[in-house]
């Protein structure tokens, strides 16, 4: 991986905790922060009645932990393919280095300085923020606001989101581009198994995820994070099923004029023997076998009802933040 969440892996595994615990102590660090700060000021009641903080400590936690989960699992997609791959040892190594990059690299980056200086803008010059205007030091907790914001919601929330909207997708795009794998990939489902566990993992992430920042955004920033969340999780449902379709096409179109000329090349006269029998029954088998194969990484059905959940997702965290 590279940048940012490069970066971010860097610093969990200097800690030497699981990434789980280290998001769960850090973000919870920053709520108790809040909670010392706002007893300070003589505000703990309305620092408390301020959910959004909760909310957000839970948002960088889910971004941060989903952001090194589905990059483990990338890399496990990766190691798992390289069987089906056309490339030599070292071919693949540099490939597979590039669509890393591919991930982590600059979407991440674009990602947390948008949203940073959104950030900034909001809560001191248009101070248009979600969190209370009644403390005693307002300036000190719009300061704590905006550094908190800044490292769940942008840094955390920027990774996360750069890498499920734009850095798979890259990265996807260039598999398939490259046309790496070879026709057996097609059949043999297995070699992109941990690819189709990655597609509904990020998608499911991204689901809980912008649930989370309607929740805690829709108020002070109007349809901003509903755009963000669509831009997340739009691309997250569609596109990865769009390109490993053409990459499984592909293959089966390959497997299929493979397997058709092994059995044209299987005698047909005199000359026919048992074993040529044996084995052309065996070749139309495969074949049939192949043309049956649906060159979907995920079954519609499963995708459709991803699409379905996230809209409801969206829908539950509208209605609550409005009944709220």
């Amino acid at each position: 991986m590279a940048g940012l969440l490069a970066f971010l892996e860097r610093l969990a595994d200097r800690v030497g905790v699981p990434y789980p615990v280290f998001f769960a102590v850090l973000c919870g660090s920053l709520y108790l922060v809040g909670v010392l700060l706002s007893w300070l000021m003589g505000s703990l009641d309305i620092f408390l009645a301020d959910h959004g903080f909760v909310l957000l400590c839970l948002f960088g936690f889910v971004c941060g932990f989903f952001a090194l989960l589905l990059a483990r699992i990338f890399d496990d997609a990766l190691e798992e393919a390289k069987s089906y791959a056309v490339l030599s040892e070292e071919e693949w190594r540099r490939f597979a280095s590039k669509v890393r990059g591919l991930v982590g690299g600059w979407p991440c980056l674009a990602f947390f300085l948008f949203w940073v200086v959104y950030s900034f803008y909001c809560v001191f010059v248009s101070r248009d923020v979600w969190w209370s205007r009644g403390y005693s030091w307002q300036f000190a907790m719009d300061v704590y606001g905006f550094l908190v914001q800044a490292l769940n919601g942008c840094f955390l929330g920027g990774v996360f989101m750069g890498m499920v909207s734009v850095g798979f997708n890259l990265a996807f795009r260039e598999i398939s581009a490259k046309d790496v794998f070879k026709a057996e990939v097609a059949s043999a489902r297995g070699g992109l198994a941990r690819f189709r566990g990655l597609v509904l993992a990020e998608t499911f992430a991204a689901a809980v995820a912008s649930a989370l920042a309607i929740s805690i955004w829709s108020g002070a920033a109007g349809y901003t994070p509903v755009i963000g969340s669509l831009a997340m999780v739009v691309p997250t449902a569609i596109y990865p099923h769009y390109v490993f379709h053409g990459v499984l096409s592909r293959a089966k179109e390959r497997r299929i004029k493979l397997l058709e000329e092994r059995i044209d090349a299987v005698p047909s006269d005199e000359r026919t023997t048992l074993g040529d029998l044996i084995t052309f029954n065996k070749l139309v088998m495969e074949l049939e076998k192949a043309k049956n194969v649906k060159p979907w990484l995920v079954d519609l059905k499963a995708v459709l009802k991803l699409v379905g959940a996230t809209a409801a997702s969206q829908v539950i965290a509208l209605v609550i933040d409005y009944l709220v």
